[in-house]
């Protein structure tokens, strides 16, 4: 009977390993497999796909389509009949490039002592340099943590001592080390602590191409035209419009003084007088939300 107990607990036993190790298997694999397609379908579709833009957009900025781009020429538009004609602006203008002053490349006057402590793919490290020029260091770590708000912060508990390659516990932290040769440092470094829940959560349900759940995204920059934004900031412009297809407002221009009287126009069709107080500390003054905003359309 003894005998037979045993051997019956042994296969019990042997067959859950083998069923858990199947099912870890299988799992892992479903995972991985699931992960890997839909980045290559992503890229994939990334690759495949065909802006169709205003040559306009290129011809201004003095930029070159690339193959992915399908440009439409003004026949297309059939602005012939516009009560409002686009002005024929240029970003090389002469006449408007002697009143700007664009920025300067300089470097900043930092200071010339290198870092002994850095941050390396969400791992504290000592530099190499530090180490030869003062010897064995030896470090205390205080995470910098959020308070009750966006400015405010707080210190964790201080850990000491840490070594190097030793894991982020948090993505602000002070480092104050002192090394053999009398030599103190101390200074503020910031990194990403690597979250194994998270990623186990981008596993599961992996971002999608629409992950932030709009499909138009009006992107502007307050107190810069058209044309300045080309002229200082070309790199920008060339990857809004080749690498993501947007379509630029040319038509487009404030009816008021002030970032509201600009946006709140475009985004519910009225004035900003002609909308309800929202301002705070105004009599009767509610929020925002009951705006005719263009979405709940």
């Amino acid at each position: 009977m003894q005998i037979r107990r045993r051997c019956r607990r042994y296969l019990v036993t042997r067959t859950s390993i083998f069923l858990l190790t199947l099912f870890s298997t299988i799992s892992t694999m479903i995972l991985i497999n699931k992960y890997f397609s839909n980045n290559y379908h992503q890229q994939q579709n990334e690759i495949d796909k065909i802006f169709f833009i205003d040559a306009s957009d290129f011809e201004d900025a003095n930029i070159k389509p690339t193959k992915n781009i399908y440009l439409l020429h003004e026949e297309f538009f059939n602005t012939t009949h516009l009560a409002c004609q686009y002005p024929k602006l240029t970003i090389d203008n002469q006449d408007i490039w002697k009143h700007l002053q664009p920025v300067t490349k300089s470097k900043p006057d930092c200071e010339k002592a290198t870092n002994w402590v850095y941050v390396d793919n969400g791992t504290f490290r000592l530099s190499k340099q530090a180490l030869q020029k003062h010897g064995a260091i030896v470090c205390a770590y205080r995470p910098i943590l959020r308070s009750k708000d966006d400015f405010s912060t707080m210190e964790g508990a201080r850990l000491f001592p840490v070594v190097d390659k030793m894991p982020l516990v948090s993505d602000f932290f002070r480092a104050d080390c002192r090394a053999r040769d009398g030599s103190f440092y101390s200074n503020i470094h910031s990194g990403i602590m690597f979250d194994a829940g998270l990623h186990m959560r981008h596993i599961w349900n992996p971002m999608v191409k629409t992950h932030l759940g709009y499909n138009i995204l009006m992107f502007g920059f307050d107190s810069v035209s058209r044309m300045t934004f080309m002229r200082f900031l070309p790199k920008s412009y060339s990857y809004l419009i080749k690498d993501l297809g947007s379509i630029v407002m040319k038509g487009y221009n404030i009816v008021g003084d002030g970032t509201p009287a600009a946006l709140l126009p475009i985004l519910t069709g009225k004035t900003e007088r002609e909308l309800p107080e929202a301002r705070r500390g105004h009599a009767d003054a509610e929020t925002v939300d009951r705006f005719p905003w263009i979405w709940k359309k």
